[in-house]
């Protein structure tokens, strides 16, 4: 990280922890959030994904949730692998009428991804999500934040089909981080032409690739309009994409 970005961040920072940190070593559960002239805290514990997490969403602003919130006004935002609710959460302070759909098996996270949601329109839904509704092994044996489903998981989660994800309904925008289980997910095309935008934090296990992710969200009748945030030489990132009907519009609005 250069020294503007280090400059920028702590900026950002500054503004959206409300002048409670000034420099991220400062930053520990419960963090502080500020946005849309609103100031909370987020429930977490000491696991040290959660810092993680708050630096990504919060302050990076990985998935662009700021950019969006200047154009956008979404009734419906699902977030898949919703963790402690620090995506949802600002969701919720960003838009607090829009009804946000938060999914998540593991019991470590629920603990505090309910006390995030309560007094919000956040709705938690303590179970994975998959091509089709099965049960399925959680490995729990480390840091919630990187818990995947796995064939020699030690917890079973039940798991809901993609196709009813969010009740059924339009989907303005979907966020996903389900650390490689969105491979299953998007299986099912039927989730993404539903969506209107997508935002992705894709994992190339078992020698998946970018071009593979690509195929799989293009089926779907979405466009990829960026890729990024990409760590450990591109094994993980972010993708955001658009369904064909909305690009015209989402570009008229950026401009």
């Amino acid at each position: 990280m250069n020294l503007r970005t280090r400059l920028v961040n702590s900026i950002k920072l500054l503004q959206r922890s409300r002048f409670h940190y000034y420099r991220m070593r400062m930053v520990e559960p419960p963090f502080w959030l500020s946005a849309n002239g609103r100031t909370c805290r987020v429930a977490a514990g000491n696991e040290l994904g959660a810092g993680s997490c708050y630096s990504e969403v919060a302050i990076e602003d990985c998935y662009r949730i700021f950019s969006y919130s200047k154009r956008a006004k979404p009734k419906v935002i699902v977030d898949i692998g919703a963790n402690i609710g620090m995506f949802s959460k600002l969701c919720s302070m960003l838009f607090p009428e829009a009804d946000i759909y938060a999914y998540e098996p593991n019991p470590s996270a629920l603990n505090w991804l309910r006390q995030n949601a309560a007094g919000t329109r956040i709705q938690v839904r303590p179970v994975a999500v998959a091509e089709s509704s099965a049960v399925a092994k959680l490995d729990t044996s480390c840091d919630s934040t990187i818990g995947r489903v796995v064939l020699e998981g030690d917890l079973s989660v039940d798991c809901v089909a993609s196709s009813e994800v969010g009740d059924g309904r339009e989907i303005d925008l979907l966020k996903m981080d389900c650390e490689g289980s969105e491979w299953s997910v998007l299986s099912d095309p039927s989730l993404l032409k539903r969506t209107r935008e997508f935002c992705l934090e894709y994992h190339l296990f078992d020698g998946r690739t970018v071009e593979e992710m690509r195929a799989l969200i293009a089926q779907s009748g979405h466009r990829i309009v960026s890729l990024g945030h990409t760590q450990e030489g591109g094994k993980f990132g972010v993708i955001r994409s658009v369904r064909f009907d909305s690009c015209e519009l989402m570009q008229q609005r950026e401009h």
